[in-house]
C-alpha cells in the first residue's frame, strides 16, 4: 500500500494537494455567475436498510429532480426497504416482488 506523500506547494493554490477543477477561478478572481438555465437543487434524504450491515441508514444529498435523485442513489446497497424523502415527507418507496424480480420505485 502506498502512503500519500506531502507535496511542496506555493501559497497561491491554498496548500491543497488535489488537482484543481477546470472551472475553478484563480486566486483573487471573481466567481462566475451561475447560468440562468441552472435548476435549483432540492435536498433529498434516502432512508433505507443497508444490505450489507442490516442497519438503517440515512443519506442526505441534493439533486435537481426525483429522476436525478433516483439515478444518484442507484449504487447504494439498499436492502429490504427504502424511502426517499423531501422536507420530511415520503415521496417514493422501493418495491419488490418475491422470486428475484427486479426492484422498482413507487411514487407516493
Amino acid at each position: 500500500m502506498q502512503v500519500p506523500r506531502s507535496l511542496r506547494r506555493g501559497a497561491s493554490d491554498g496548500g491543497c494537494d488535489c488537482l484543481p477543477r477546470p472551472d475553478a477561478p484563480r486566486h483573487g478572481a471573481a466567481l462566475p455567475a451561475a447560468p440562468a438555465t441552472t435548476k435549483p437543487l432540492t435536498t433529498y434524504i434516502l432512508r433505507y436498510r443497508d444490505a450489507w450491515f442490516g442497519m438503517e441508514k440515512r443519506v442526505a444529498f441534493e439533486a435537481t429532480d426525483v429522476a436525478a435523485a433516483l439515478a444518484m442513489m442507484a449504487r447504494e446497497p439498499i436492502g429490504e426497504w427504502a424511502e426517499l424523502l423531501v422536507d420530511g415527507a415520503v415521496i417514493c418507496r422501493r418495491g419488490h416482488e418475491p422470486g428475484g424480480a427486479p426492484d422498482y420505485w413507487v411514487a407516493d
